[in-house]
């Protein structure tokens, strides 16, 4: 069961890294701006690289176990077509961060699952009909 009105969402390390991983962002801006990730912010940590013996009922409490220190949080397991991930989501953008940063590898089975924050769209409006809607 897919939903296909929710909010959209960008993938923030996997498609369009703002740059601080691996070093290819910017040099030194001088401190001068916002960092790429105040832009949108995100309330929500997609993990995935699963190991695949580990059911979604054994993700959904280990995530559970892990990130609930850092605020309210739900946990869902998804199928998608070529792997299965879960996501975490938090409450408020400060919980979200401080559980990144934190806990920014999670360990299932003896393999590191991949921890990526997910952004919120900018301009979402634009993908729930926003005053475009016909009326």
């Amino acid at each position: 069961l897919q939903n296909h009105n929710s909010v959209q969402l960008i993938m923030g390390d996997r498609r369009r890294s703002p740059g601080f991983r691996g070093g290819r962002g910017p040099p030194d801006r001088g401190g001068r701006g916002p960092p790429p990730a105040e832009r949108g912010g995100y309330k929500v940590l997609c993990v995935s690289s699963l190991h695949l013996k580990a059911s979604d009922d054994v993700v959904r409490d280990t995530l559970y176990r892990e990130y609930k220190k850092y605020g309210d949080i739900s946990v869902r397991v998804m199928h998608e077509p070529d792997e299965r991930v879960a996501y975490v989501y938090f409450r408020n953008f400060d919980d979200a961060r401080d559980a990144k940063h934190a806990k920014g590898r999670i360990i299932l089975f003896d393999k590191p699952a991949i921890v990526e924050a997910v952004y919120e769209s900018a301009s979402r409006e634009e993908y729930e009909g926003g005053r475009e809607a016909g009326g």
